[in-house]
């Protein structure tokens, strides 16, 4: 664990997009989509059954544990390693 921004941030500014829990987005799962998605900044299918889990979480394998690991689950359904990310401005100390 550590404290918040002590990290380098990500291309988009975003500081600490990995953490203890997957993070839940807000696109629809296909599991063929990428086949044939755009190359840059795909959005997902316009509806599906499951929604995206992206990240990871405290029960991986540290080599686990990032953006790229990409899950589902339906969206009536809940774990408790799952959640969503709340983001707001880093004000400079």
């Amino acid at each position: 664990m550590h404290e918040v921004g002590q990290k380098r941030p990500n291309s988009f500014g975003l500081y600490d997009i990995l953490g203890n829990v997957w993070e839940w987005v807000n696109d629809w799962y296909d599991e063929k989509y990428y086949q044939n998605s755009p190359a840059t900044d795909p959005q997902g299918p316009a509806s599906g059954r499951y929604r995206v889990l992206r990240g990871g979480s405290w029960d991986l394998p540290p080599g686990d544990v990032r953006v790229s690991n990409r899950s589902w689950i339906h969206p009536g359904d809940w774990i408790n390693n799952l959640g969503f990310r709340c983001v707001g401005e880093l004000g400079n100390p």
